[in-house]
Formats: structure tokens, sequence, C-alpha cells
């Protein structure tokens, strides 16, 4: 194993791997290699096991062996304070959880590096995302900008971008305000051409927006729901005035929070030497089956027995923070 090139700042950890012929050999290639040569990169480096590895490139070179690229974080020493009887205040609507765990959070002592923070603002925007995408509003946007934008190139219309993108508001609004199952794709074509033509546009205008349109609704069948949310996101962000950049940044403080919140359940979770009876896992796993109406084996398969354990410990932790806490 080869080090190509390497960066540790803050706890957070970056670095290039050129895993050889005989590490592919001697770890039997794919990812058990890239997982035997990031230990190897702790051990040389002298660090813990990394917290939040991520491998982002895997190339595989001329000789057999891979490169690749990672990053991920030193876990951070965590000193706790109080965590347990904490007097704090609940408004009469909330649950008394998110107030007591902040403040137990708040007597937290850790140099928390940034990979953490950045994991947790991706799954903030991948929960953000699967809203959006459960909002016909900005799929139907979606559509009509795409065929707006497919339609005009063919009948080499002038509209720039801006445009196109006004035309798709104004009609996904007059679609979403009435019930747009029952508009016929003639009816849809029918707007969208009065949209790119103020006025008439002629039939080949309609027959090229109607085969625009045919074409996109085969493109969404082949295409994954991830690649069709995706869509619908950019679509929500332009509406709002925003980046990605934008979103990330207004999600860094709750995220920071969040990342305080895990790390002072997993270690009141170590420090109480909170286990999981057999019993326990066996009826949280049976309520998780009746939940979804899957087998229980289907349900091991999907989270993984570490990973369900490892929850429901976290959940014992969590709950002892809140019970103990005395709430006003």
């Amino acid at each position: 194993m080869k080090i190509l090139s390497c960066s540790l700042s803050g706890g957070d950890v970056c670095a290039t791997i050129l895993a050889e012929k005989e590490d592919c050999r001697r770890f039997g290639g794919g990812h058990a290699t890239v997982e035997g040569c990031i230990h190897l990169f702790c051990e040389e480096k002298q660090l813990p096991a990394l917290a939040l590895a991520r491998v982002t490139r895997m190339t595989e070179t001329a000789d057999g062996g891979i490169e690749f690229d990672f990053d991920g974080a030193v876990p951070p020493k965590v000193e706790l304070g109080k965590y347990l009887g904490l007097e704090v205040y609940v408004p009469a609507d909330e649950s008394p959880d998110l107030p007591v765990l902040r403040a137990a959070a708040e007597t937290l002592a850790a140099d928390i590096p940034e990979t953490y923070i950045s994991r947790k603002i991706d799954g903030l925007v991948r929960q953000r995302l699967e809203d959006v995408a459960q909002r016909p509003g900005f799929n139907t946007l979606a559509d009509m900008y795409a065929v707006l934008r497919a339609a005009s190139a063919e009948l080499e219309l002038s509209h720039d971008d801006d445009a196109l993108w006004d035309m798709a508001v104004a009609v996904s609004d007059e679609l979403n305000a009435g019930n747009m199952r029952a508009r016929s794709s003639r009816e849809i074509a029918e707007l969208l051409a009065a949209a790119l033509y103020p006025g008439a546009g002629g039939d080949h205008a309609l027959t090229v927006i109607e085969r625009a349109l045919e074409r996109r609704a085969a493109q969404k069948r082949a295409e994954s729901m991830e690649s069709i949310a995706e869509e619908s996101f950019a679509c929500y962000l332009r509406m709002a005035g925003k980046s990605m950049s934008d979103l990330r940044g207004e999600f860094y403080d709750l995220a920071a929070e969040l990342v305080r919140i895990d790390l002072l359940i997993d270690e009141v979770a170590k420090r109480e030497n909170i286990t999981l009876s057999g019993d326990e896992f066996d009826a949280a796993l049976d309520a998780i089956s009746s939940r979804y109406e899957l087998p229980p084996a289907e349900v091991l398969h999907m989270i993984g027995a570490s990973t369900l354990r490892g929850q429901l410990i976290r959940d014992k932790a969590r709950a002892m923070i809140v019970d103990s806490a005395d709430t006003f």
C-alpha cells in the first residue's frame, strides 16, 4: 500500500491510497482491499479507527491494483458534564426530548471535526429532498420546465432560460390550482403552447409539444426515483432563490447541535454501560415488523442486526437522559 497524498486537520482526514496488486491479493480485492488499506493507513499514521469513513473515488490500475480517495474523521474525545437530573424549561406544546437533550449537550466538551457536521448536513439535505419529492407541485414544475426547454429548442425559438422558467412556473401554477389528472395531454400541450406563443402557435407547435410531453413521460419511466427527486429538488432550490451551498449553510448550526446530541448519547451509553437483552431486541424487532408489515428476517436483512442493536442502545441512553430531567 502506498499513501499518495494525505491531509490531517482538526480531526478531519482525507487521503489518496494506492492499493497494489499484492494488497488486492492479500485482502481479496474490491471493497475488502479498500477497507484493509484504510486500516493500514490508520496504523501508519498512528490514528484510531476512523469514524464516517467514505470512499469518494475508486479506480482499477493497469497492473491490477486499486487507487482510491477517502475521507473520514478521528473520533473526538468527549467529556460529559451534567446529563442526569437537569432542570429544563419545556414549552407546553413541545415534547421534552429535544429541549432536554439540547441542555445536556451544552455541558459536553469536545473538539468536533467538521466531517461530523458535514455528514449531518448531508442527512438534513436528504430529508429535505425527500420532503420536496413528495410535493406534486415541484414534480409538475420539473416536467413543464423540461418540456418547454425541449419544445423551444426544436421550434428554434429565442426564449432564454429565465423566460422558459417563468413560463414553466405559470403553467405549473395553473395546473396545480385544479385537478391536473383531469387534464388531457392535449389540454396541457395547449397551455404550454399558449405560454411559448402568446398568440396562436399553430398545429405544428402543438405537435412538437405533445411529442416533448411523450418523451418526458418515457424519460421518467426510465429514470430512477432518485434522479426524478433531484430534478424536483433543483426546482425547489430555484424557486427559493437558493444554491445548494446556501441550503447547507442554513443547516450548519442545526447540524452542529445534532452532532453534539449524538456524541452525548453515545458517550452516556458507554459511561452507563447500557446493554440490551435478547428479549428487548426481539420485542423491538417484532414491533418494527408489525409496523411495516414485513417478516422479522427481512427487517434484519434491511437494517442489520448490529445497526439495530446499536440504535436500540442509543434509544435507551436517550430515554435515561430525558426521563431523569426535571421539566417545567
